[in-house]
């Protein structure tokens, strides 16, 4: 977001006299080219700062210049508190609650009660309902690791069960829905890998450092469906289970039953055990009305469940 992005450079070009665009874009995962628009944008809200050209050039910022503060409005602070707030819960909340009394210092007197007000409007909680394991020393370790450009060594096990131990060059952490993730340098694979920290244990930093390799960010989510067929299926449901469908999936076309609390949905579905575990997770208050492989297969798999438990 460009107002944290704008933020972020002042804050940088206070703590340091100068610095490259190259570097600031590395820093905030952007083109160079965006820096530049962001040093333009600064320099017409009126912030001392210029780009020298040449070899020993950079971006630099007056000396003992100060942020006004009515370079940023209401509503640029208020996004910057609900964004901490919602991160506190997940990084280290003393250093999330001490960024936000930084921020609160660009509060202009007679704004205050306004942005209290509005930053108390909105509520983002990112904290999963249950969970078996307190990710927070993880994030913390994991943190220390890519600020200090050292190697992490774990215990991984895959979705399949597989046992491994890795010894990683850490890059980054993404927060994907309740879940968060490490996009590492895998030095056992020889080659960059997306590790989730639930399915991690016995993590340790180690002393060695590493030198940062080019590192290109990729989004998750989009590998595990490349390629892979979708099927439309019909399912009868209860309201229950379309409010589930709608929050995972987005908004779906329904048709009303004469039955009480039933509806008929058309579904965009996988063919894979998390489509048909999905579907089995709603019980009975779900059948697939077609097509009719699939309603085979879901019938074949209710099966061999009843069988273990008959037996």
């Amino acid at each position: 977001m460009k107002t944290e992005r704008l933020l972020g450079i002042i804050m940088i070009l206070l703590d340091r006299k100068q610095i490259s665009a190259t570097k600031l874009a590395e820093l905030f995962e952007v083109s160079v080219r965006t820096i530049y628009r962001d040093i333009n944008s600064l320099s017409e809200a009126g912030v001392p700062v210029t780009a020298l050209p040449g070899v020993n050039g950079g971006i630099q910022i007056m000396d003992n210049y100060k942020i006004d503060k009515h370079f940023f409005t209401s509503t640029d602070i208020t996004s910057l508190l609900i964004a901490l707030e919602s991160l506190s819960s997940n990084v280290s909340a003393v250093q999330a609650n001490q960024t936000a009394e930084k921020i609160k210092t660009l509060v202009p007197d007679h704004l205050s009660e306004e942005i209290k007000l509005k930053s108390h409007q909105i509520s983002i909680d990112l904290t999963p309902w249950t969970s078996n394991q307190p990710l927070q020393p993880f994030l913390e370790t994991i943190k220390s690791g890519m600020e200090r450009h050292q190697l992490l060594h774990f215990d991984y096990s895959d979705n399949q069960g597989m046992k491994t131990t890795r010894t990683v060059e850490p890059y980054r952490l993404v927060l994907k829905e309740i879940s968060w993730y490490l996009q590492a340098f895998c030095l056992e694979r020889n080659d960059f890998r997306t590790f989730k920290l639930s399915r991690i244990s016995y993590l340790d930093l180690l002393e060695k450092a590493f030198t940062p390799r080019e590192f290109q960010p990729k989004p998750l989510g989009k590998e595990p469906f490349y390629g892979k067929k979708w099927t439309t299926i019909t399912l009868k449901v209860t309201y229950k289970v379309m409010e589930q469908l709608v929050d995972k999936f987005g908004q779906l076309d329904f048709i009303e039953t004469p039955e009480v609390d039933k509806i008929i949905v058309e579904f965009p579905f996988m063919e894979d055990d998390f489509g048909y575990h999905l579907l089995m997770g709603f019980g009975n208050q779900c059948e697939c009305l077609g097509p009719d492989h699939v309603r085979d297969e879901l019938k074949r798999r209710f099966e061999e469940l009843l069988h273990i438990y008959q037996n």
